[in-house]
């Protein structure tokens, strides 16, 4: 997987995490200036079954658009893009530096009691958010809390949610013969371990970690009373009463005594700290200790920069009522999430949050728009190559709304004045950043779907040939060229330019130097056409080629990738699609030269075989 591009757009660069619901990398963004990094999470059902992969298609689009929602909290990492690809499925999301709660959790090491309520008060208001929209995190950790470098806040990642959708993709076909438990022992109360998980499990799991906090002590080493199931933690540390009835409460064993809500449990923290904290300034690291390789309390791997989130994204709009929330979302069980600083009752109001993030020139009231520059044509359908599906050539900037479809081949769908849906390529939109980060800022999916399954079968077009006069090249008295010989001059100048941008990879670039050629050339309007229309075709060939190597690398059919290098004539003559498709080959027969020689073990059987019995 390292190396490849995914999505035609995302290039894996290392491995971040594997298990056994899925794997993440981290990765680049090849169609953004200076190539930032991001978070792929790549979850592969086991059943080829058609209708399985259908209905698990159907499932984790829904639930990707569910993440996408939860995206609207300020330090919940935004969902970037989600797409499938060979009948796998991704997702990409931002990327964070910081470190895990792990780090600060020394072992030994106790926390203030004014610390672990500054902690209690960011996470809680990061679950009430969550638990408000239906969403049980089920895996909250140490290593699930990261501490984002920026701004020293906490961000809540890898919902257990991910888990249950990849086990629920492996199982679709409904075979399902257990619970799957998910979860992490020491933080995992009873209910949760019986598959049975609740809104105030997760504030067990945030209590605990309190609790290893206050105390230095790891939950492992956390004792039980025999007889009630409780946890035995007070004579470990000094602590005020009204922290360790906070405390108590949270991590009662049964979840009837338990604070019910994340709301109530924050409450009860806000009662505790006064004065209460002033949230207009970031919150300060908890713990300052250097990271000299003090073996942290928890025996949990680290998870630096697990889930990401934008360290760059502006704070939300804090309300100051009791209010619901105005926009309400839907169930998200999917990747990471993320905490936010909050205290008292500041938690984001989701309408005034999407208005910040919305620019004036972007947004416009509740429409994300892109910026078509001038001289462009509108398409009903993802394709230049056949003139008939221009909907219309706009003279100057105009701005169409867009819905959050793209296409592999990088068209992107619009609405027009009138209602209709077309598609503008995004190489002529001015503003592509922009509109994408309104669509997540409005909570609207992108979703990247195939070209071909939205373009009409039809011959290609034949260029209408246009008579023109070319008058014949002469010389004036003083043996200077004429004004068309000129003009001839400079247009096959033109024409070796473009060819030039299209042997480098820009076609785009390529088209519209041979449209900027007078009529009057000798290259006139037939003769350019002709090579545009060539040019195209060429083009949609050898990325279809492209693909279908690519296909076949990721299906481990070697012979198949290694047939297409011994018959040239089959592969594009241009320089640009040689140079994408080359390393495909190298990585082929790689591949071949290890299956064809054995491991030393069976070298060493061959060379020394055993008698044969008598």
């Amino acid at each position: 997987m390292i190396g490849k591009l995914l999505d035609n757009r995302y290039q894996v660069i290392q491995v971040l995490a594997k298990g056994g619901f899925g794997q993440t990398y981290i990765a680049q963004d090849t169609r953004r200036p200076g190539n930032p990094i991001c978070v792929v999470k790549h979850l592969k059902p086991t059943s080829s079954d058609p209708k399985i992969f259908e209905t698990a298609k159907r499932l984790f689009q829904n639930e990707a658009e569910t993440l996408e929602r939860l995206g609207y909290h300020d330090q919940i990492p935004r969902l970037l893009a989600y797409f499938d690809e060979n009948q796998e499925f991704f997702l990409v999301q931002e990327y964070i530096e910081g470190h895990p709660l792990t780090d600060e959790l020394i072992s030994g090491q106790r926390w203030n009691e004014n610390q672990v309520l500054q902690m209690l008060q960011e996470v809680l208001g990061i679950l009430e958010f969550v638990h408000q929209q239906g969403v049980i995190h089920r895996d909250i950790k140490p290593d699930n809390i990261i501490r984002r470098s920026s701004d020293h806040k906490l961000v809540l990642v890898d919902f257990g949610a991910v888990k249950q959708l990849s086990s629920s993709m492996v199982t679709v076909g409904g075979q399902t013969t257990a619970t799957v438990v998910i979860g992490t022992p020491g933080y995992m109360p009873t209910e949760q371990g019986q598959g049975k998980p609740r809104p105030n499990s997760d504030i067990y799991a945030l209590g605990m970690i309190a609790i290893q906090a206050i105390t230095g002590v790891s939950t492992s080493e956390l004792q039980e009373d025999p007889d009630t199931g409780e946890i035995r933690w007070q004579h470990l540390a000094p602590v005020s009463y009204r922290l360790a009835s906070i405390l108590t409460k949270m991590v009662h064993y049964h979840f009837k005594d338990r604070y019910q809500t994340a709301t109530e449990a924050l409450q009860a923290c806000v009662n505790v700290m006064s004065p209460v904290l002033t949230p207009a300034a970031p919150p300060e690291p908890l713990i300052n200790h250097a990271y000299s390789g003090a073996k942290p309390a928890s025996s949990f791997q680290p998870t630096l920069a697990l889930a990401p989130a934008n360290p760059g994204v502006s704070k939300p709009t804090r309300r100051t009522s009791s209010k619901s929330d105005p926009l309400p979302l839907l169930i998200g069980i999917l990747l990471a999430g993320s905490a936010a600083a909050l205290v008292a009752n500041v938690y984001p109001n989701v309408k005034n949050f999407t208005a910040n993030f919305t620019g004036q020139k972007v947004g416009a009231g509740n429409k994300c728009l892109a910026m078509v520059t001038g001289n462009s044509n509108i398409r009903s359908e993802p394709s230049s190559i056949n003139s008939d599906n221009v909907l219309k050539t706009i003279g100057e900037d105009t701005a169409f709304e867009v819905t959050g479809l793209r296409t592999k081949r990088n068209w992107i769908q619009v609405r027009l004045n009138s209602g209709r849906l077309a598609w503008a390529y995004a190489d002529v939109i001015s503003n592509n950043d922009e509109w994408l980060g309104c669509l997540r800022d409005k909570g609207i999916a992108i979703k990247t779907v195939d070209d071909s399954t939205l373009i009409a079968a039809r011959p290609l077009p034949k260029p209408k040939a246009i008579k023109t006069t070319t008058p014949p090249q002469t010389a004036n008295a003083d043996g200077e060229k004429s004004e068309p010989a000129k003009v001839n001059e400079n247009s096959d100048k033109v024409v070796e330019q473009a060819k030039k941008k299209y042997e480098s990879g820009d076609l785009v670039g390529a088209i519209a130097l041979l449209k900027s050629i007078p009529a009057n050339a000798s290259a006139g309007i037939q003769e350019t056409g002709k090579i545009i229309s060539q040019w195209q075709q060429d083009w949609s060939k050898a990325d279809a080629l492209f693909n279908d190597i690519n296909k076949a690398i990721d299906d481990g059919n070697w012979d198949k990738v290694l047939d297409y290098k011994n018959h040239p004539e089959k592969l594009p003559d241009t320089q640009y699609w040689r140079n994408k498709i080359e390393p495909l080959f190298k990585q082929a027969a790689e591949n071949v030269g290890k299956q064809a020689f054995p491991p030393q073990e069976k070298q060493n059987n061959q060379k020394n075989p055993k008698p044969e019995k008598q």
